[in-house]
């Protein structure tokens, strides 16, 4: 066998193992892409949890003698008769027990309507809360404090015949009640010096 027909087989074989590799690559696409075999749905999870209830707050209310029972007439219904619609032929006896119970937090009113067996029975309570509740607030309210004081003082003085003063002048007031002042007559050119202490205090 020549070189050139060596060649030509070796072509021949390159070409067929390409076209066979392209053929299944081409074949697991469409499978891929046009499988109709049904996909298995999501599924979801559920958690449980076990919740426990509180126990009960059962109060016990004191316990009493059994009242004296009232006699009543009663319908079919087991319903208390008024007594201007009694009708001994229609209506039956029955007892009606009526009392209340209470202890430090609440009152408790039941009316128990019996026939044999228990026919009515209602209940009704009340909160022993009070009804008005006061709340005191103590307000502190400050007390002034004494301060010094520097005042411009001035003054006029004259008799029913003539004006013959005019008084400027400066006055010290101490906090602790004493004060201390000038003051210049520029009519009478006169120079005046004045004390004074506090007699008493005035309150508000």
């Amino acid at each position: 066998m020549t070189n050139q027909n060596k060649n030509r087989l070796l072509y021949i074989l390159l070409i067929a193992n390409l076209a066979l590799s392209t053929f299944y690559l081409l074949s697991d696409i469409i499978n891929v892409r046009f499988s109709t075999e049904p996909t298995a749905p999501p599924q979801e999870r559920i958690i449980s949890i076990d919740t426990t209830a509180p126990p009960p707050i059962i109060i016990q209310m004191p316990r009493q003698p059994t009242p004296k029972p009232i006699i009543v007439y009663v319908d079919s219904t087991g319903s208390s008769v008024p007594t201007a619609k009694i009708d001994t032929s229609k209506h039956e006896k029955a007892n009606l027990y009526r009392d209340s119970i209470e202890d430090e937090n609440l009152t408790l009113y039941y009316e128990s309507t019996v026939k044999g067996s228990l026919l009515k029975n209602a209940l009704d309570y009340k909160l022993k809360i009070p009804k008005l509740i006061t709340k005191k607030i103590e307000v502190l309210k400050p007390v002034p404090t004494p301060v010094s004081t520097l005042l411009l003082t001035g003054g006029v003085g004259g008799n029913v015949n003539q004006f013959s003063s005019i008084r400027l002048g400066l006055q010290f007031v101490s906090a602790k009640g004493w004060a201390v002042g000038y003051d210049y007559d520029l009519l009478q050119n006169v120079h005046s010096v004045n004390v004074g202490v506090r007699l008493f205090q005035l309150k508000k």
